[in-house]
């Protein structure tokens, strides 16, 4: 099991936008010198809690402050983009990254987010199957013309610039409906799920190693879970200093709720109509004993990491360390004692195991 960070990148009181990267770019530094394995950011449009609507600016700045750690986007929303661009662009951090790019993929689940660039989320899945299979072709160098539904290409070139890692960088894709999953193990992408239950991950890794293994792949650990985080001395300090910022950020699914009941959802995201009420109507107490969120002293939460490796046989276990609007010191502090005092103790009881 690896371990990874999805960098929320939410705004902080006081702090202007500008200074709210560079905080984050120091918490990547130290991601890096704690031996994370992955570090990946989000993408949104025109959102108040997501300044980041290119997920390849943060990926090209992060190249130059780290040498080791892969770096990624979680993730490309491929129906709003031009996949020529797409894979244009990450040919590009690939060459920037020394090949440590990671590229996520995914339909996104923000009606507003369609509606801004005038597109249905009812042709998400459509727009997402044509867009990949067109990067496909792209990182494989073929001269082609399409027109299709949704997009035309004229690729009359070779690519340029080429790729460093071949065929192409490895791909991560969001998954939670059981067609996305059936896709992702079609192809043996490993697959990514945000705050999914114990018993939906139990269930989702069946399914996909069920399609994996006729696609004649052999099986392994695919699934890649992200966590949110908080690690202080003290389970009752974790617990006092994490939980109103926690709770602001869980009200994200208070909102998806919202979208459901408003319709606004389209029905090809049918996990989200089950898992968003179950959600926000969690106490914090019931999400931390549930495994949902992990928040305690290093040897607690250590403990619940050892809990996910291997009750889920994770690929990557992904953390979340901003939770809502955190301040930076207190990222920082958690972060460095994850790295420094959970990491070692999972690694070192799987060494002995």
């Amino acid at each position: 099991m690896e371990f990874g960070i999805w960098d929320t990148t939410g705004p902080r009181e006081r702090v202007t936008t500008a200074d709210l990267y560079r905080q984050h770019f120091a918490e990547l530094t130290l991601a890096e010198t704690c031996g994370f394995h992955h570090y990946w950011f989000y993408e949104h449009h025109l959102s108040a809690t997501g300044p980041v609507p290119s997920p390849n600016l943060m990926v090209a700045a992060a190249a130059q402050h780290t040498s080791q750690i892969r770096l990624g986007n979680m993730v490309t929303l491929l129906p709003v983009r031009n996949p020529l661009l797409v894979a244009e662009e990450m040919a590009m951090l690939d060459q920037m990254t020394g090949g440590r790019l990671d590229v996520g993929i995914g339909r996104g689940g923000k009606a507003a987010e369609y509606e801004c660039f005038g597109l249905e989320t009812a042709n998400s899945r459509a727009l997402f199957h044509e867009s990949f299979e067109l990067i496909r072709r792209i990182w494989a160098d073929e001269i082609f013309e399409h027109q299709g539904p949704h997009f035309r290409i004229a690729k009359a070139a070779a690519l340029s610039p080429v790729l460093v890692q071949r065929p192409h960088p490895p791909v991560y894709v969001t998954a939670n409906s059981e067609e996305s999953i059936r896709w992702a193990a079609e192809r043996d992408f490993p697959f990514v799920q945000l705050d999914s239950m114990f018993e939906d991950c139990r269930r989702d890794q069946a399914f996909y190693r069920e399609i994996q293994r006729a696609a004649g792949f052999a099986v392994r650990p695919r699934l890649c879970l992200t966590r949110e985080v908080y690690v202080a001395p003290t389970d009752e300090q974790a617990r006092r200093e994490a939980k109103d910022y926690l709770m602001h950020y869980w009200n994200l699914w208070g909102r998806f709720t919202q979208f459901v009941k408003a319709g606004q959802v389209p029905a090809s995201f049918e996990s989200w109509y089950q898992r968003a009420p179950r959600l926000f109507s969690m106490s914090y107490e019931e999400l931390i004993d549930a495994g949902l969120v992990l928040i305690g002293s290093p040897e607690t939460v250590a403990r619940q990491v050892r809990r996910h490796r291997d009750e889920l046989d994770l690929a990557v276990f992904v953390g979340s360390f901003q939770l809502g609007g955190m301040p930076h010191d207190k990222v920082m502090s958690s972060l460095r004692a994850f790295g420094t005092e959970v990491m070692p103790r999972v690694m070192a009881e799987t060494v002995t195991a």
